[in-house]
């Protein structure tokens, strides 16, 4: 695991060892994102995803076909550290109404690994029940991820509770809900990201956090653009109850509100690269921001 910094009282740098959507999708770009390479219908089993993914690592770009209504109830991981194989190849994920994958073992596991290299793109799917002491307890991203009108929920890691964005890797999430994940290190409750997050007319939800960032980690090397996106009820044991950001934080058109943290309820940084536009953030507790007068835009 790689190590990560948090923002103590003091601000300085510690390394530690490590709601209803928006807005809507085109129609043409939701259709593309289920439509790369040949489709493989997938039955209602765990085991048949696990070979399903297993072969379509071997093709140039495949999608498997997911139904509606099913939970795919993991209860033997295909590693120790995850639940499906790898994603190596270029696989699209496209499921339906209440297509659920799971954790169902005593065993902990994350969800989904995506390599360096890799790319996944996740499709009207709810991850939830992951659970690592590393990073990303839904998923852990090292390449390319595109999540959209899909749900992160329930999901336990050391850092990156429902996502962890790596550094050089880059994640677009859309129209999607990560709620109620908990992370027991440095923090990112929700998500932590070292890489490129585009987070859009999406929602972070009662996710927590013992040090820093209960919904949101920007690191050092991470850039986060949140646009059209509600930030709520999110908690973190230090400071960043909505956002912590070491790194580079953008807001367009969001709403930052109703999180809670030692200070910067709503958002704390260790730098002036935090930009807002067009946004909100108001009732958060203890204040709205940290260090006062910090973040242009932001008012306690």
């Amino acid at each position: 695991m790689g190590s990560f910094v948090r923002l103590p009282g003091s601000m300085a740098s510690v390394v530690l060892a490590g709601a209803a959507l928006t807005a809507a999708l085109p129609a043409a770009q939701a259709q593309a994102q289920v439509q790369a390479g040949p489709q493989t219908m997938v039955p209602c089993s765990a085991d048949a995803l696990a070979t399903a993914i297993s072969t379509a690592n071997s093709h140039s770009a495949a999608t498997l076909v997911l139904p509606g209504n099913c939970t795919f109830d993991i209860t033997t991981p295909a590693t120790v550290a995850d639940g499906l194989p790898l994603i190596t190849g270029s696989i699209t994920l496209a499921g339906g109404a209440n297509t659920v994958i799971r954790r169902s073992a005593v065993a902990a596991f994350r969800i989904l690994d995506v390599a360096s290299g890799g790319t996944l793109i996740l499709h009207s799917i709810t991850v939830m029940n992951g659970s690592t002491s590393g990073l990303g307890g839904g998923i852990q991203n090292a390449g390319t991820l595109v999540v959209s009108q899909s749900k992160l929920s329930g999901n336990t890691a050391g850092n990156g509770g429902g996502l962890s964005n790596s550094a050089g890797a880059t994640a677009t999430v859309s129209q999607t809900q990560i709620n109620g994940n908990t992370t027991t290190g440095v923090g990112g409750g929700g998500v932590i990201n070292s890489g490129m997050l585009t987070l859009s007319a999406s929602v972070l939800s009662g996710n927590t956090a013992p040090i820093n960032g209960g919904g949101l980690n920007t690191q050092a090397a991470g850039t986060s653009r949140i646009t059209h996106s509600t930030i709520v009820s999110n908690i973190s044991g230090s400071l960043g109850g909505g956002i912590s950001n070491l790194g580079t934080t953008s807001l367009d058109g969001a709403v930052v509100t109703l999180n809670k943290g030692s200070a910067g309820g709503g958002i704390a940084t260790s730098n002036n690269n935090v930009t807002i536009r067009n946004s909100t953030i108001r009732n958060n507790t203890p204040d709205n921001c940290s260090p006062l007068n910090t973040i242009p835009g932001c008012v306690n």
